[in-house]
């Protein structure tokens, strides 16, 4: 059975460009996949065993705050600062060896 929904058929050029968005997906998916595998594999060997909700649920505490301002000279000023992480973030930090802040000043 054939079902024609309105469309035409895309070109071969269009495939390809298809194919690429594709290819990216599924690149872009494998890598998540491998970093979300490492984590887990990394905290079970410290003996911390939680599902990935759980592993979001306690990173996704922390935040990052951005202010944005102008300064004497009306030049733009950004500065960028993250909260404190919460005692259970800082014990999966240690056992990682994990900076408690991604970023300094």
């Amino acid at each position: 059975m054939h079902l024609n929904c309105g469309l035409a058929r895309p070109s071969s050029e269009e495939w390809a460009g298809l194919c690429v968005g594709a290819m990216a997906h599924l690149h872009l998916g494998l890598l998540a996949y491998w970093v979300v595998n490492t984590i887990r594999y990394q905290l079970k060997s410290k003996g911390i065993h939680h599902n990935w909700t759980e592993i979001k649920r306690t990173t996704s505490t922390q935040k990052l705050v951005t202010t944005m301002a102008v300064d004497q000279k009306d030049e733009p000023l950004e500065i960028t600062k993250c909260s404190e992480p919460g005692l259970d973030l800082k014990q999966l930090h240690d056992l990682l060896k994990y900076k408690n802040y991604p970023f300094s000043k």
